[in-house]
């Protein structure tokens, strides 16, 4: 076995079928197996699991599920090589994602990591979708270190590690969110680099609201403010202008993409429309962050 995909499950019946299917649809020259960890659903996502007998189900209790946690098991539980994390509602586009995601490990040695590009669904709010844009544009990125300010370092939503790095680096069990930057941190500064392959895509966006991208925002602060702040202090004075500064950047850039670059044909009563749903959402996801950091000590 070459290649192991991992893929963390919990109500799911939407799109684990579509997922399932992209996968068994891909062209490798390398054997692989896929190991769906479902932690409590209470839908039909099991139920459709298990009509793919190439699949390996293990279910855990919702209680024990945890981002890094979850991730860690399926890693143990895997006879690959190289390790795939893939999100259930992350569908490869095309048959050569999977190929393309691990080339890039084979190829350089000192790959702790690489990571999908992430194409916006089809009702994909117009500020997550120059979001997806902005951070994920079609040429690679390689990272050989962390800034203080990094938000995207690496995205298990659709990633590939070596598994002999993972032993090295696992995830942390007890992180409430963010694994994946927490882990890219850590081998970054371990001397590793991460690499963005953009030749390997999945459709993958959220349609949170305010009130959800407030709270998992929050989470996320919390799990990355011993990495972008000294102390509380710290986070309280600087964290404050980045999300003061942040907040009227990302908005004014959202109306400038909203009203001239986002898709032709968007009737102008959606364009302010989604002028309102950026406004909401930028106020929602930097002040959630803002209250993470300041749970550091």
């Amino acid at each position: 076995m070459h290649v192991s995909i991992v893929i963390p499950a919990k109500n799911e019946e939407e799109n684990i079928a579509q997922c399932l299917d992209a996968i068994l649809n891909q062209e490798t020259s390398f054997a692989y197996e896929i190991i769906v960890i479902d932690s409590g659903s209470t839908d039909a996502t099991v139920d459709i699991v298990k009509r793919y007998p190439a699949v390996q189900l293990a279910q855990i209790k919702s209680e024990e599920f945890g981002h890094g946690k979850t991730r860690n098991l399926g890693a143990e539980m895997a006879r690959g090589d190289y390790i795939v994390f893939l999100n259930a509602d992350a569908v490869p586009i095309n048959t050569e994602w999977l190929t393309n995601l691990i080339r890039p490990l084979k190829e350089n040695q000192n790959l702790a990591g690489v990571f999908s590009r992430h194409i916006p669904k089809d009702d994909c709010f117009l500020y997550m979708m120059r979001d997806l844009q902005t951070s994920m544009p079609d040429k690679p990125i390689l990272r050989t270190k962390a800034g203080k300010m990094d938000f995207m370092l690496f995205s298990t939503v659709s990633a590939a590690i070596p598994k002999a790095t993972w032993k090295q680096f696992p995830f942390d069990n007890d992180i409430i969110i963010a694994e994946d930057q927490a882990w890219a941190n850590k081998v970054l500064n371990n001397g590793f680099a991460v690499l963005y392959e953009p030749a390997s895509i999945v459709r993958h966006s959220h349609n949170y609201s305010a009130r959800q991208l407030m709270e998992n925002k929050r989470k996320v602060g919390e799990a990355e403010a011993p990495f972008r702040f000294k102390n509380k202090y710290s986070a309280l004075i600087i964290g404050f202008m980045f999300m003061t500064g942040g907040i009227i950047f990302k908005f004014f850039g959202d109306m400038l993409f909203i009203f001239f670059r986002s898709p032709r044909g968007i009737p102008f009563s959606r364009k302010i429309k989604e002028i309102k749903i950026s406004l909401a959402a930028r106020a929602a996801g930097f002040w959630g962050r803002y209250k993470g950091w300041l749970m550091h000590g």
